[in-house]
């Protein structure tokens, strides 16, 4: 630890670290713990959820599973449907036998009581080609033709399969595109499937069930995903959703087992909670997913709660310790003090007017006149190092001076320019000599300063040697106009103020802007005040820097307030070049920093009007780039 640090100081500090590093502990294993059981309890209730909605399914198919039972083991259907293979005209069978198919109706809605709300639509297939269907309006036709090309009766014939259990797809016998779910049972036995009975369930009441089946929350989404991964709901439009082929994915990561849950990562590094249950029934797996952000939320506003706690405890636990670490030296304090008025030449009357002048050191056990003692005896070693420590400054001195003559001469350097831009006009290249003769004017401004200000006159010659310089660069890349009135040329104020806007065009403003670029200077008076705006068509400021300028700047009369802690652009040079100014011109200065709406960043510098000013020929200086 630094030593010019005092013992208080220390102690306060490794005190009070201490103590926040034990709260800090406390606080953030007590974080850690809530938001565990947090998380526990959200997927707990996730869990119940997609149970819940699992076996709100399962009651569904198994419903229309029991009544396709009844359907296939009723004589009556049993019969006719076996008979009609050996009728003529076979796939015609109903269309000629309307009292045969108004028989089976009443038989079909005696046992279903056909609810189009409920269930769509009840028909028989028989393998001939014949078809009847109660329910919703169907194409006679195209149910005809799609019976014939099904390969409901190969699937039902091997023996592993004694249902079908169709997920969500567009009804086979109309052109309407609605979408249902159907479970489909064979009529007859494994050597001969002779007709099919299938149940159809709108996808509506899928729908439904998901939005009823689950509470609804933050980001939170519900999916339920087939016997083999495919898509029951919801269903999407054919475009490519990126979440939904991860959800897929992330089932064979989290296991085949009936219920679980598990954490999977997204696109962009963000990670969702994903709660499953498959169903027994159905072979449905219903997944529960939220992104992690949204289900931490309520566990961060409590962080911040128990952070803002921890904080005034630390707070309260500062102000204890620092009172009572004042207390406790307060007499190395006062020895301090004592000292601090002892020199070498009065030090034997100090020892004699000191408190602890009288005390035997053999007999103390007080450490401060230990210290006391100490501190006489290294006051006498002092004296005698003191011609020593003399005669070594005197050294320093003369060494330092030697080294102050070995400098270079600034003149070596302006005629070393001069002599390169000679050498540029002997070879024809004019930029050499105008280049090199700018940056001598520019070195000269900078560094011949006897600390007065100077004209708007002379600052803007050095602005236009800068943007000259940037236009040898840059040529045709950059546009510059400088027009100023002719009335505020003279008009004094900080030097180097108007080049470190214009530079910082070029570090930030036009660092992604693609060519050309245009920088503009306007200089006039208005309203007794002197106005000079640097303008660009850049990037502009961010709106973070701005709102924190304008923050900090109503506090103009405390400068050392203006920082710039998060290094936004151009943030250091526009902070220091405001101090300087506000430095000298104090409450006659106007300073703001804007965007244009149609981009590019405007910095306005105004100063109240002086009725002297410095004097010296004038005019209005108006330059151009391209």
């Amino acid at each position: 630890m630094n030593r010019r640090i005092s013992f208080q100081t220390r102690l306060f500090v490794i005190f009070s670290l201490l103590v926040i590093l034990i709260i800090a502990s406390a606080f953030s294993v007590f974080y850690w713990y809530y938001q565990k059981v947090n998380v526990e309890t959200l997927v707990q209730t996730y869990q119940r959820e997609a149970a819940g909605l699992s076996q709100q399914l399962d009651n569904s198919v198994y419903m229309m599973d029991r009544l396709l039972m009844q359907i296939k083991y009723n004589p009556t259907i049993s019969n006719t449907l076996y008979y009609i293979p050996y009728q003529p005209e076979a796939e015609k069978y109903f269309e000629n036998n309307p009292e045969a198919a108004n028989q089976l109706k009443e038989v079909v809605s005696s046992i279903v009581g056909v609810d189009p709300q409920f269930y769509y639509r009840v028909s028989l297939i028989s393998k001939a080609g014949a078809f009847l269907s109660m329910g919703a309006y169907y194409d006679r036709q195209l149910a005809m033709d799609r019976s014939r090309q099904l390969d409901w009766f190969a699937r039902l014939s091997d023996q592993s399969e004694y249902r079908l259990l169709l997920p969500p797809h567009k009804d086979d016998w109309d052109h309407t595109g609605n979408h249902v779910v159907s479970v489909i049972r064979k009529i007859g036995d494994s050597a001969n499937v002779y007709a099919l009975a299938e149940i159809q369930i709108p996808y509506a009441s899928i729908e439904k069930a998901a939005a009823a089946g689950a509470a609804p929350g933050r980001d939170k989404k519900i999916i339920i995903l087939g016997r083999d991964g495919e898509l029951v709901y919801p269903l999407h439009n054919g475009e490519e959703d990126s979440g939904l082929a991860g959800y897929v994915s992330s089932l064979s990561r989290l296991g085949r087992e009936e219920n679980g849950y598990g954490y999977m990562r997204l696109q962009g590094g963000r990670q969702e909670l994903t709660v499953h249950h498959r169903g027994r029934y159905t072979d449905w797996t219903v997944i529960i997913a939220q992104p992690q952000q949204a289900f931490l939320e309520p566990t961060r506003k409590a962080g911040y709660l128990f952070a803002g706690l921890a904080l005034l405890i630390v707070t309260l636990t500062v102000l204890t310790l620092y009172f009572s670490t004042k207390k406790l030296v307060k007499p190395l304090r006062q020895l301090r003090d004592t000292m601090n008025t002892v020199n070498l030449d009065s030090m034997q009357d100090a020892q004699e007017r000191h408190l602890f002048a009288g005390a035997e050191l053999n007999n103390s056990h007080n450490e401060l006149h230990h210290l006391y003692h100490s501190f006489r005896r290294m006051l006498e070693r002092l004296e005698d190092s003191k011609d020593q420590a003399i005669e070594a400054r005197s050294r320093e001195l003369k060494s330092h001076f030697v080294a102050l003559q070995a400098q270079i001469n600034p003149h070596f350097l302006y005629n070393t320019l001069s002599l390169i831009g000679v050498l540029g006009h002997e070879t024809g290249n004019e930029n050499i000599m105008n280049l090199t003769s700018m940056l001598a004017s520019m070195f000269r401004y900078i560094t011949y300063s006897n600390g007065q200000p100077v004209t708007l006159r002379e600052e803007l010659r050095h602005t236009s040697n800068y943007l000259n310089i940037m236009k040898i660069r840059y040529e045709d890349h950059l546009l510059f106009e400088i027009e100023v009135e002719e009335e505020v040329l003279e008009s004094a104020m900080p030097k180097i103020t108007l080049q470190p806007f214009v530079e910082n065009c070029f570090k930030h403003g036009f660092v992604n802007k693609k060519h050309p670029w245009t920088v503009k200077i306007r200089g006039y008076e208005q309203e007794g005040k002197i106005i000079v705006e640097i303008a660009d068509d850049g990037a502009g400021f961010p709106e973070s820097f701005l709102e924190r300028f304008r923050r900090q700047a109503a506090y103009a009369g405390n400068i050392k307030m203006m920082t710039n802690p998060d290094g936004e652009q151009g943030g250091s040079g526009v902070i220091n070049t405001y101090t300087r100014l506000y430095y000298y011109f104090e409450e006659r200065l106007q300073f703001e920093l804007f965007n244009h709406d149609g981009g590019g960043a405007v910095v306005r510098v105004g100063w109240q009007k002086e009725t002297g000013s410095r004097g010296g020929e004038g005019h209005a200086e108006s330059t151009g780039g391209g």
